[in-house]
């Protein structure tokens, strides 16, 4: 049973199908639009299609159960097609150097044999210069009359493979780790206030974070064209009713707490404040300024009528700022009507004896901060970081082996060689060549 269930999750075609099926996902979760509204997404489904992607939950397919199980196979299947070749590995790469080896003289891909005249002088030497030449400088053993020549280079690079296999399991870990524990939101926050909850995108719902946000300040810098130049969001950390961290959010240089990273994402206008409305007495003719805030009545001059300010609007019918003035008579249905600034229609900026101009006012801002958390990023880096090492072991180094040994009797003798390469072996053989004519020239 365990041989099958191993067989099964070992198995190259396991693998292949994998990487084919998250492949083609992938690319319908690109055709699907992610993240949008319930509503948005049935304005472009009807309501079949819009059932079976709600079903797989293809709106927000990365974080899926299929896709998060697609994901976990994958790692299983690769490690276990990779731990098992780690010993074996591991101990043609770490173990001593075997010279006397007789048998690599006919299994040896690459193989010479070249018989040797009597007493020819310097032989050993020629050996180890072309060993050297080929590979590395050579160690030296004899034994039974014989000369053993043999040098290695590039043994590490058979740790490549084993990186790059690793470097998969560490990204698909880290990526399984930041799609369970991990989370993606909003928090919209007033200046002056604090908050700690944060909205999850995909309609995930909310998460209420160990510690509030509060945003001391606001501030924006308008080109003269009056598109936004800069907005920075000055914020304090506070848990436990203790201020533990502060700092600016700008866009491009977040601001990172408990795992957790802060970006400025977005703004609006959440009220205003300091309103000043311009009131004229059209029958005395008397003028003033009233200051006032949302929801706080005042009287007016020289009557009995109070006024106040019920709603302000940042663009009204496209006709610029203006707010919702009421005025308060006793005894009579309260005058509600919009007021503009001084470019506004001063014909809906009247009621009873007084006209009304929008003046000034001091803009509340809120600011739109990003919260994202990924506990399993450094996995994923590290990750890169090994696939990168694989690379380069296995693409950079060449590795070679290379054996001579010199026998020599009464008759004469030969030299027999035996090499190995994991790089271009016509290149190779086309320089063994070289060297030895050169030798046989000498």
């Amino acid at each position: 049973m365990f041989k099958k269930i191993y067989t099964f999750f070992a198995s190259l075609k396991l693998t292949i199908f994998l990487f084919l099926f998250l492949a083609a996902t992938s690319i319908l979760g690109t055709l699907i639009p992610q993240g949008l509204n319930p509503e948005q997404y049935q304005e472009l489904y009807n309501p079949r299609l819009f059932s079976i992607f709600d079903f797989f939950n293809a709106f927000d397919m990365y974080h899926s159960w299929w896709f998060t199980l697609l994901l976990v196979l994958l790692s299983v299947n690769v490690v276990f097609c990779t731990f098992p070749r780690i010993p074996r590995i591991w101990r043609l790469t770490f173990r001593g150097k075997k010279i006397i080896d007789d048998s690599i003289f006919a299994s040896s891909p690459i193989r010479k044999t070249i018989a040797l005249q009597k007493n020819t002088p310097g032989i050993e030497q020629q050996s180890a210069d072309i060993i050297k030449a080929l590979v590395a400088t050579p160690v030296k053993e004899e034994k039974d009359g014989r000369i053993y020549l043999f040098a290695e280079k590039g043994r590490y690079s058979r740790l490549g493979i084993i990186l790059v296999h690793l470097s998969i399991i560490f990204i698909l870990a880290g990526g399984l780790i930041g799609t369970i524990w991990g989370f993606n939101g909003q928090m919209l926050i007033v200046e002056g206030e604090q908050s700690d909850i944060v909205t999850l995108f995909s309609d995930a719902g909310t998460k209420k974070l160990d510690f509030s946000v509060r945003c001391s300040d606001f501030a924006i810098d308008f080109y003269e064209t009056g598109m936004p130049k800069e907005y920075r969001s000055d914020v304090t950390i506070i848990e436990g009713e203790k201020e533990r961290i502060s700092g600016s959010i700008r866009v491009n240089h977040p601001l990172k707490y408990g795992g957790m990273k802060f970006c400025q994402a977005t703004y609006g206008i959440a009220g205003v404040k300091n309103l000043q409305i311009f009131a004229k007495n059209t029958t005395t003719k008397d003028e003033i300024i009233l200051h006032l805030n949302m929801m706080k009545k005042v009287s007016l001059p020289e009557s009995d009528t109070f006024f106040a300010i019920a709603k302000f609007s940042p663009d009204y019918e496209g006709r610029g700022p203006a707010v919702l003035g009421v005025v308060i008579e006793s005894d009579r249905p309260h005058d509600i009507f919009w007021i503009f600034g001084d470019n506004g229609k001063t014909d809906n900026q009247k009621a009873g004896n007084f006209t009304f101009t929008l003046k000034d006012f001091e803009k509340i801002y809120y600011t739109g901060i990003q919260v994202s958390r990924d506990p399993g990023v450094l996995l994923v880096w590290f990750g890169f970081v090994t696939i990168l090492a694989g690379f380069i072991l296995s693409i950079f180094l060449t590795h070679r082996k290379m054996w001579i040994r010199i026998s020599e009797n009464q008759n004469g003798g030969e030299i027999k060689i035996a090499a190995t390469t994991s790089g271009d072996r016509k290149d190779f053989e086309k320089n063994l060549e070289r060297l030895l004519a050169a030798s046989v020239a000498e």
